[in-house]
């Protein structure tokens, strides 16, 4: 399991809720390598393949997807993870180069996930959901067919899922199930 660091004004049951969701997708799509960013503030569904080349934008289909220009002052943590299959467990390996930099002309220099790894998910959480009672979670894949997807959330009583966008919430639900799964198992 791929536990979620919380920060200043993260809100405990919201990190609890985005890490069985996707902890779930990560073992739904057997990935063994993950990068994870945790965002500063909310973000919305505008994040979803932004400066990207695939067909009909926001559909199904072949990407050419590209890390999304959050500014790095925006970061409050990037990490880089693989699977361990002598410990099992997933292991920090630290990055190589930062995923989110400060460069002019964003969409001409847009940095593709390719060049950070041929085979991992690429996740995005938000954090300030203390204050903001909205929270989100964005995953992407590199070197294969699938769509990206974003979900966003929203505190009433409880964390809720208030959108979503190219993933159902159906799907959304079966991973959060399969992540529960995985926590009791190491329990």
């Amino acid at each position: 399991m791929i536990e979620l660091i919380p920060a200043e004004h993260d809100d405990l049951a919201f990190l609890a809720l985005a890490q069985r969701i996707m902890n779930g997708a990560i073992a739904a799509l057997q990935m063994r390598e993950v990068f994870l960013v945790h965002i500063d503030n909310w973000f919305d569904h505008k994040w979803l393949g932004w400066r990207s080349r695939w067909p009909g934008k926001l559909r199904k289909g072949p990407t050419n997807l590209k890390v999304p220009p959050f500014t790095p002052n925006r970061v409050l943590s990037e990490s880089h993870l693989v699977w361990n299959e002598r410990l099992p467990a997933w292991a920090s390996i630290g990055l190589s180069k930062p995923l989110h930099v400060r460069q002019p002309g964003r969409n001409v220099l847009a940095r593709p996930l390719e060049r950070f790894s041929k085979s991992a998910a690429f996740i995005w959480y938000s954090g300030n959901t203390t204050t903001n009672t909205r929270g989100s979670l964005m995953l992407y894949q590199s070197g294969v067919e699938v769509h990206p997807w974003y979900a966003g959330f929203r505190k009433d009583e409880e964390w809720v899922i208030n959108d979503e966008f190219l993933v159902t919430r159906s799907e959304l639900l079966s991973f959060e199930v399969r992540g529960q799964q995985l926590e009791l198992a190491q329990t």
